[in-house]
């Protein structure tokens, strides 16, 4: 199931998203051989990265990167506007040992990076360190105190699936006090951790029915779904423009048994290029 959910509770008091891209996330690691623990972690960054975009106004490309000293030393997924995914992941073969299930034995102390690159605007980027012992601690400590926005977020896997709902309070609204609001959060945020596997895995379940499982008493209101899906934006033309804009010099220096060979980390796609490409 690959959808992009947004949700409204509480006449706007709260927003979220319910995000699932199964297929989305397959393809993008379909020329990739990542172990299991790889696939999971960058699963993981994939669904994050859609979350988080979604929360914002852009024209452009949102990217979300770790950056860690573990034996997961990097994962990155950007997004554009019109919910295109790609990523990649760099890892050290060996020294994924064990079952890695906590964030600093896999990635290690490290970064979050957020950045978003717009047509026409300068570029934003937000960094925080990695806190707690997952992904998710770290989005919602980043929220918590750079942007003083309450979030919470539930992110399951199951094999080859996986789903992520997140859950933000938005600006004080007019003839509601602190205690109330801070009383409906604690409520909304218990409902939401509440949500079995059994439910968010259903095949019988839609995500507008599991919301209205959750949410039925805080007026909910759901609106049109997203579709994510993958597509790497790498091609031949542009790596061979990248390349004829360097020096012959520095072109030469490229060249192993008369070939220049490029390769894309988000497709795996090789690229291969001969002087004569370049008379």
């Amino acid at each position: 199931m690959d959808i992009i959910k947004p949700f409204m509770l509480e006449d706007g008091l709260f927003r979220g998203s319910f995000i699932s891209a199964d297929d989305a996330i397959s393809k993008m690691m379909e020329n990739h051989n990542y172990p299991p623990v790889v696939q999971s972690y960058l699963t993981q960054v994939a669904l994050l990265a859609i979350a988080l975009s979604a929360g914002i106004k852009y024209n452009g490309v949102f990217s979300l990167q770790i950056k860690g000293n573990g034996p997961i030393s990097t994962l990155f997924c950007d997004i554009t506007t019109d919910y295109k995914i790609r990523g990649y992941a760099v890892y050290d073969k060996e020294r994924l040992t064990g079952e890695l299930s906590n964030m600093n034995d896999a990635i290690g102390h490290g970064q979050m990076l957020f950045s978003v690159a717009q047509i026409g605007q300068e570029p934003y980027q937000g960094v925080v360190a990695l806190t707690g012992n997952s992904l998710t601690d770290t989005v919602k400590e980043y929220f918590k105190l750079s942007e003083q926005i309450a979030t919470d977020i539930v992110l399951r896997q199951n094999k080859n699936e996986a789903r992520l709902i997140i859950l933000q309070q938005m600006p004080d609204k007019q003839g509601i006090s602190a205690e109330e609001k801070a009383d409906l959060w604690e409520t909304v945020s218990i409902l939401l951790n509440s949500v079995k596997d059994i439910e968010l895995f259903s095949e019988k379940l839609t995500p507008d029915e599991i919301l209205f499982r959750l949410f039925h008493a805080n007026g909910i209101t759901v609106f049109p779904d997203n579709i994510p899906s993958y597509e790497c934006r790498c091609y031949r033309d542009k790596m061979f423009g990248f390349l004829k804009k360097l020096s012959s010099s520095e072109r030469e220096e490229l060249y192993q048994d008369g070939k220049i060979t490029t390769g894309c980390q988000f497709c795996n796609e090789q690229y291969i290029f001969t002087r004569e490409d370049f008379e």
